[in-house]
């Protein structure tokens, strides 16, 4: 049996840890769908980073447009992703 403290500080802390469990899986989604995307670039020209399509384009292996503006692409997609896992990093040093 719950003391009326125990209620009132259980209540008061579930809106919290709904908030970051949806936060959480919010942030996850979207790790996930940057990393699909730039995996998807990277397959596009059999690279494993986006610095391989740069050096491509300044061997004259590959046309310059549109893949340096899919390297630019690789770029924020890696960016993103690294913001992402910092914010979620963030999150869970709240929990």
């Amino acid at each position: 049996m719950h003391t009326t403290s125990e209620a009132h500080h259980a209540s008061a802390i579930s809106p919290l840890v709904r908030g970051i469990e949806t936060e959480t899986l919010l942030i996850l989604s979207k790790i996930s769908e940057q990393k699909e995307f730039l995996e998807n670039l990277l397959k596009k020209y059999s690279v494993k980073s986006p610095e391989a399509i740069e050096k491509m384009i300044e061997q004259g292996e590959i046309e310059e447009h549109p893949a340096y503006e899919d390297y630019l692409s690789a770029l924020s997609y890696e960016q993103n992703i690294k913001e992402l896992k910092e914010m979620l990093d963030s999150l869970v040093k709240r929990i």
